[in-house]
This record gives structure tokens, sequence and C-alpha cells, in this order.
């Protein structure tokens, strides 16, 4: 990327979910526009792998452990965080979880809290934590919530997670809204099909091999001209995306959701 494309050079940006998927994506994607990145998941051996390989291309990056449904966790992320590469101008709340159980008859009440624990409880407590840190040095800086095309038009084929995102678009809206006279803008990406970890529980559930579920929907979307651009989202197109809302390009525009789906959810 050249050198007029480094919008983040000196800010501080801190990405739940970073050790694969999307939020990998995303850590990759603001390194490489200058930004000093902290990576943060609950899973040590991806969260170290990806700091380790932006550290390898010059980048300020590091990995620090959270688990977003502890409002502890998450203060002592931003904390860390913060001792580490000073106070926060992006926080990008992305880690989030799929049920097993996939209909909304059958997954039992377990599962439907620990889906909401992540994607719901957890994108609330780690975005304010990370909106107090900027009020307090006086940042005007941007939140992103990963939220999802299911969130805004669920399938038969969900339960807890279209609930637990459409949960998240709407915290998105009010969390904008307090912070606003802050000069803080808080947005919401709705990916649409990425192949990531996210279908594993999916995959398992409807014995399907490892990594063909995405493919699989795409192909029936292609088929039946649901989708309008016939391909697979990858996490490139979901960074360049929150890397979009995060950066001045976008100061105009808070308490939005853009859907990065190929067109899948118009046609849905």
């Amino acid at each position: 990327m050249s050198e007029l494309c480094k919008r983040f050079v000196d800010k501080h940006v801190i990405i739940t979910g970073a050790g694969s998927g999307i939020g990998e994506g995303i850590a990759r994607r603001f390194a490489s526009e200058g930004a000093r990145v902290t990576v943060a998941d609950i899973d040590k051996e991806g969260g170290e792998h990806v700091a380790s390989e932006l550290k390898g291309t010059g980048a300020e990056a590091h990995y620090l452990p959270v688990d977003v449904t502890s409002e502890e966790s998450s203060k002592e992320l931003v904390a860390k965080a913060v001792e580490a590469f000073g106070p926060l101008h992006v926080a990008v709340s992305n880690a989030g979880i799929s049920e097993t159980e996939s209909s909304a008859l059958e997954i039992s009440s377990e599962q439907w809290d620990k889906v909401f624990a992540v994607n719901t409880r957890g994108s609330f407590m780690f975005s304010r934590v990370c909106a107090n840190n900027m009020m307090e040095n006086e940042i005007k800086g941007s939140i992103i919530i990963t939220s999802s095309i299911m969130g805004r038009s669920s399938k038969s084929m969900t339960g807890a997670y279209a609930a637990s995102k459409s949960a998240a678009i709407m915290f998105t809206k009010t969390l904008a809204k307090a912070v606003a006279p802050m000069g803080i803008r808080v947005n919401s990406l709705a990916p649409g099909m990425v192949k990531t970890n996210l279908y594993r529980s999916v995959e398992s559930e409807m014995m399907m091999e490892k990594d063909s579920f995405v493919p699989w929907i795409i192909e029936q979307c292609i088929e039946s001209g649901q989708i309008l651009i016939p391909r697979i989202g990858t996490p490139e197109d979901m960074a360049g995306a929150v890397s979009f809302l995060a950066s001045d390009d976008a100061s105009y525009i808070t308490a939005q959701v853009l859907c990065v789906d190929g067109g899948l959810d118009w046609c849905w």
C-alpha cells in the first residue's frame, strides 16, 4: 500500500477476535496503514501468530488475551493496550460465535446465553470501555462493531446468532447517540458470507466437510440469482470497509450499518 494511503500513522487500534478470519484481516489492514495494532483474542496461539507476522513486516503490534464475556477482562485488555501503545483512536469489536443448534425451537437456553454473552454483551462491555478511554483522553475516535446481514434479515438456519447480531446493530445506534457529543463515531459492519471459523459448528451439525458451508451457500445464491457479486467475501473485503469507517474519509458517518455482502442482503 502506498504511503499516501497510510491513514492511521501514530494511531492506536485495538481489534477483538483478531487471531483469525475477519479480525485478522482487519488487523493486517490497519498495520499496513501505519497503525499501532493491539491484536486481542481468547485464542492465544492465533493471536500471537498474527501479532508476530505483523511485527515481521515492520509494524508495531502485540497480542493481548481477552475474554469478551468478562467485563474485567475487557478492562484489563484496554488498560494493558493503552500502557503499551497509548490512548485508543480506533476500537473494533469483532469477536463473535455462532450456535451449534441452529433452530430457534431446538437451541438450549445455555447455548442462547453463550451466543449473546459473546456477540451482544461482549460488544457492549468492550465498546463502552474503549469509549471511556477515548473520552478520558479527549480523542474523537471511531468504534466499529461487527454485526451480520443475519442481524438484518434472518434466515431459518439461525436462532440465537441472528438475534444477537440484531441486538448488536441497535446497540451500535444507541452508543453512537450517547458519545456523539464527544466527537466519537460508532458504526457497524455487517458482513455477508465469508469463509471463517465461525461456520465450523454449522458444518459439524450439518455433517459437512471443513470449509464447505460458505462455498455451498454462495453456489446456491449464484444459481438462484440471490447475490449480485457472484463470489465469496474475503477478510480483506471486510477490512477495507472497516478501515474506511474508522478513517477521516467517513468523518460524517455514524450510527450506520454498512453491509459488505456482494448484494446478498439486498436480494434476501
